[in-house]
C-alpha cells in the first residue's frame, strides 16, 4: 500500500532527477539571482565575485599621516564625498560615497567607502607623557634626563646633562631641605656623611621649569611646552619629577593644525624635513563623527 509520505518522497526524487537532467543555464556575471533554497523559499545569490570589478566600491582604510589621507581622498573623491574631523579622538573620517547634494539632492549614497586618519603620537611625546606626574628616585631621574636631553631647549642640553650628572654623583648624600632662589630655581641642600661623621654640606641647584620642543603627532609640526620640576624629600631619599603644563591644549592645537593642512595643503618644510602635500580643497569638511 502506497502512503501519502511515499508519494511525496517519490515526487521529490522525480523533481530532483529532472533538475539534474536539465541543461545548465549560463549566468550573467555581475547580476543578482533568486534561487530556490530547497525548503520552499528563495535565497539571493550575487555573482560579483566572478565579475571583473564589483558594482560599487567598499573599503575601510586607516592611515596615520595627513599627507597620505589627503592623497587618498583626492584620488577617490566624488561630488558626494564628505570629511568629518573629531577633536577629542584626534581622528578624521572621509566618507567617499556619502549622500549627494545640490541637483542630486535626495539621492543617497551607500557610505561604504571610508578612510580614517588615525594620528599616532611621536616617541618623544609618548616618553614625556608617560613620565608626566611620575616620581623618580635620583638615579631614575638622571637616566631619564640623559636619554631625553635633546628635546629640552631651556636650559640648553649641556646644562641638562650637568644636572643629570650631578644627581648621579649625589645619590649617596642626605638631602635636608629645599628652597627657591631669587631667580626661581630650586636649591636642594644636602650633607655628605662618611662613617657617621659630619661631612661636607652643599647645595644642588635645578631649574624651576624646563621648556621642551616636542612633536605631538608623527609627521606633524613641533610645539613648545613647559614642564615644572618638583621634588620631595622622604625617609627613603630624594624623589624627583615634573608636570607638563596643559598638554591637552597642545594636542588640541596640533590637531587643529592637521585639519587646516588637510583642507588647505602644506608646503614642504626644510626646518623639520616634513614633506608637503595638496589639500582636499572644496571637499566639505565638518566637525563631528559620521554615523556608522
Amino acid at each position: 500500500m502506497t502512503t501519502i509520505e511515499d508519494t511525496k518522497t517519490e515526487a521529490a526524487v522525480v523533481a530532483q532527477l529532472a533538475r539534474e537532467g536539465a541543461e545548465h543555464e549560463e549566468l550573467m556575471v555581475g547580476e543578482v539571482y533568486a534561487l530556490q533554497d530547497g525548503i520552499g523559499g528563495f535565497r539571493v545569490v550575487s555573482t560579483d565575485e566572478f565579475a571583473e570589478a564589483p558594482r560599487r566600491a567598499e573599503a575601510s582604510r586607516v592611515l596615520t599621516d595627513a599627507a597620505s589621507f589627503a592623497t587618498y581622498v583626492n584620488r577617490h573623491k566624488t561630488d558626494a564625498t564628505e570629511v568629518f574631523a573629531h577633536t577629542n579622538t584626534a581622528t578624521v573620517v572621509a566618507v567617499i560615497d556619502s549622500h549627494r547634494a545640490g541637483a542630486d539632492l535626495g539621492l543617497p549614497g551607500w557610505q561604504k567607502h571610508r578612510v580614517t586618519l588615525k594620528l599616532e603620537h611621536s616617541k618623544p611625546w609618548l616618553a614625556w607623557a608617560a613620565a608626566d606626574g611620575k616620581w623618580f628616585d635620583q638615579e631614575e631621574f638622571a637616566e631619564f634626563i640623559e636619554n631625553r636631553f635633546s628635546e629640552v631647549i631651556v636650559p640648553d642640553p649641556a646644562a641638562m646633562i650637568d644636572i643629570a650628572t650631578s644627581f648621579e654623583a649625589k645619590k649617596g648624600v642626605d638631602f635636608k631641605a629645599g628652597f627657591r632662589g631669587e631667580s626661581g630655581e630650586v636649591k636642594l641642600q644636602y650633607e655628605e656623611t662618611v662613617k657617621a661623621k659630619a661631612g661636607q654640606k652643599g647645595e644642588l641647584e635645578i631649574p624651576k621649569k624646563i621648556q621642551l620642543a616636542l612633536r605631538p603627532y608623527v609627521g606633524g609640526p613641533i610645539y613648545s611646552i613647559w614642564a615644572n620640576f618638583r621634588y620631595r624629600i622622604t625617609a627613603n631619599g630624594l624623589r624627583l619629577g615634573f608636570i607638563l603644563e596643559r598638554p591637552e591644549n597642545i594636542l588640541d592645537a596640533a590637531f587643529a593644525d592637521v585639519v587646516t593642512d588637510l583642507r588647505d595643503g602644506k608646503e614642504a618644510s626644510e626646518k623639520d624635513s616634513r614633506p608637503g602635500h595638496e589639500g582636499i580643497g572644496s571637499t566639505p569638511l565638518f566637525y563631528g563623527k559620521p554615523a556608522l
